[in-house]
């Protein structure tokens, strides 16, 4: 049931909804969307669409951004997003947690061209192993999206597009920076007027630093050492027009690495090798859109050294299969139906835990299969626009799960559209929660939530805003129970939140600024006092704020960015929870157009240094300076 405290943020954003209307009918300087300021998104609905024209609360981050931005990894690129919440175990080269509205770390679906990727034992994916050479665009779509995409879609679907260069164009970057960092990218576009295909090579490393914090009382830093990475990566993709009806488009990436970390028992390092490959058949015909597609994901880690021989470790690798099949018919310009089918098989035949006594153990299962259906309607009609999701999906080995979404909105004038939302999303067991050697529960089920959400979008030409307010309530949560020693379904949880996303441009200046207010409350019973611990859930900040502004001087590009983290609540094993403070952190950036083709660029990350901390036990990169030479010839 939606809570009563919730009312008044409901309120206000209803209010708001109102007021922004009247501002725009009034004011001159606020211009109704032109047909080129329209972005086309596929996230959140499988098929194309007027990111105005959906309910859903969704940013797209560009290619155009990234260049302004100039990341080291990809969690640079989302950690301005509302509602996104990174925490990091060091730098660039080490792991990073990512908290969607305040759900765990694996209860965000992450997809790259349509590959369902990570890892089917751990349930999450290394966001600092995907290069950031390869990437197009990413779209993030906030709130549960599991009745079309199924299992991890509680949180929200974020979805990465690989480069799409014309044939003939080429891009070439060289960058170095601080603790030994450098970087080369090469991506160029082939092919004739039926083909088009886009290659990228892309080569990462650095000296790195030592991640581990020795200032905490509870910890001892036993590896004093710098830790470093390097990555190698190459990706092609591409389409062939059979017809004017029919199109065969493909990506394949493979990526490999390595990188060290501290740790006082155990490996220190890891050796990963990921690759991806998707093959899509689409037919276009009248109102007809189908699609059919085979894709197949590969993740392999090992852990290795601090005594233990590569030959000596574990080693978990996942092999995801998956074809999907839609079809869209199209009644009429408002009124369309999509329905589709998933089979996803999860293999971990190859994966071994080594114990302490150097024996391997497999696991118990070491095959998965789902099967899910799923069928969308959408319609428009004197300014109400609705959406209606239905899917099922079976799971083997896990009981089936039913999710929904139902969505309602309103366009208040063309320029201003208020919708609720309400969903129900689930998150399947991984391998190592139902069958880790020793530790694994065969009787666990999905994690279950319920969501609603308040939705505000309004886009003028120059003015865009999103204001959203949600409850989450996740039941059936996955949590080690010390009395069985294995894992079991009794933990819950209510987050609600609110979030405000607003840009504008004007003259050569253009500005964003993005804020979030989280509630992240645990719900589950205490084993020792049997009451609701009603405490903040761990490691997420209850506030973020972000301004980013970017101005365009002559070849000149000037770039600013002010992120500020709120307080957040973390513990190490064995001790109490501790407070961690809030921290500002500055970003600038300059680009120099030399001519036509080529380009200079520096940027200084953490300008003043700030002695921030995310998560206990480890440091965070501090000030880092890049420094970025870059030839294109379109």
């Amino acid at each position: 049931m939606y809570r009563s405290h919730s009312i008044k943020p409901l309120a206000s954003l209803l209010a708001l909804s109102f007021i922004f209307p009247s501002y725009a009918q009034q004011s001159d300087a606020i211009e109704q969307p032109s047909d080129s300021d329209k972005t086309i998104i596929v996230t959140a609905n499988r098929t194309e669409q007027n990111i105005n024209d959906t309910l859903a609360a969704i940013e797209v981050i560009t290619r155009q951004d990234i260049e302004r931005i100039q990341p080291e990894s990809i969690t640079d690129l989302l950690q301005s997003i509302a509602g996104l919440d990174i925490v990091y175990n060091g730098g660039a080269g080490q792991s990073s947690t990512l908290f969607t509205r305040g759900t765990n770390s694996d209860h965000t679906l992450l997809l790259i061209d349509g590959v369902r990727i990570g890892s089917a034992t751990l349930g999450v994916k290394n966001f600092s192993s995907i290069p950031v050479a390869q990437i197009e665009r990413i779209e993030i779509v906030k709130g549960p999206r599991a009745a079309l995409w199924g299992s991890d879609a509680i949180g929200g679907v974020i979805q990465i597009f690989t480069r799409r260069l014309e044939n003939g164009e080429s891009s070439t970057s060289l960058s170095f920076g601080s603790e030994g960092y450098s970087n080369a990218n090469v991506s160029a576009g082939f092919g004739n007027k039926a083909i088009k295909n886009t290659v990228t090579l892309s080569y990462e490393k650095s000296d790195g630093f030592d991640v581990f914090d020795d200032s905490t009382d509870t910890t001892e830093d036993t590896q004093p050492d710098e830790d470093g990475y390097e990555r190698l990566s190459a990706a092609i993709r591409g389409d062939y027009s059979l017809s004017d009806e029919t199109q065969l488009d493909w990506v394949f990436q493979v990526d490999s690495g390595n990188s060290e970390y501290d740790s006082s028992f155990g490996g220190d390092e890891t050796d990963y090798t990921n690759h991806l490959w998707n093959i899509r058949y689409t037919y276009t015909v009248d109102q007809w859109v189908s699609q059919f597609s085979v894709k197949q994901n590969r993740d392999q880690s090992i852990s290795f050294g601090n005594g233990t021989a590569k030959s000596d470790a574990s080693v978990f690798e996942t092999r995801r299969r998956q074809i999907n099949a839609l079809a869209k018919y199209q009644f009429t310009n408002d009124v369309s139906l999509l329905a589709g089918v998933d089979h996803l098989i999860d293999d971990v035949e190859r994966s071994g835990v080594v114990s302490f006594d150097g024996s391997v153990n497999d696991y118990a299962e070491v095959e998965r299969a789902t099967e899910s259906a799923y069928v969308s309607g959408q319609f428009a009609a004197s300014g109400l626009i609705g959406e209606l999701t239905a899917r099922y999906d079976d799971v083997e080995g896990v009981k089936s799960d039913g999710t929904f979404n139902a969505s309602i909105g309103y366009k208040i004038n063309p320029s201003v559209t208020v919708s609720l939302n309400r969903s129900k999303g689930f998150k399947a067991p991984t391998f190592n929660d139902l069958y880790f050697p020793g530790f694994g529960n065969e009787l666990l089920q999905s994690e279950i939530s319920y969501n609603t959400e308040l939705l505000v979008k309004a886009n003028w030409k120059k003015h865009s805003l999103l204001l959203s307010h949600y409850d989450n309530n996740i039941d059936q949560l996955i949590a080690y129970n010390p009395a069985c020693f294995c894992s079991e379904n009794i933990d819950s949880a209510d987050i609600s939140g609110l979030e405000l996303v607003y840009q504008f441009r004007h003259d050569s200046f253009s500005h964003k600024f993005s804020a979030s207010n989280l509630d992240p409350k645990d719900k589950s019973i205490d084993a020792d006092t049997g009451l609701v611990k009603n405490t903040r859930l761990l490691r997420r900040a209850k506030e973020h704020y972000s301004y980013e502004v970017t101005a365009d001087f002559a070849n000149f590009n000037l770039f600013s960015q002010f992120n500020y983290t709120g307080t957040r609540f973390d513990e190490v094993f064995g001790s109490p929870r501790q407070k961690l403070d809030s921290h500002l952190v500055i970003n600038i950036g300059v680009g120099y157009q030399v001519n036509d083709q080529w380009n200079v660029k520096l940027k200084v990350n953490d300008v003043t240094d700030e002695d921030d901390q995310s998560l206990l036990g480890y440091n965070n990169l501090g000030q880092q300076v890049m420094f970025t030479v870059q030839y294109l010839n379109f």
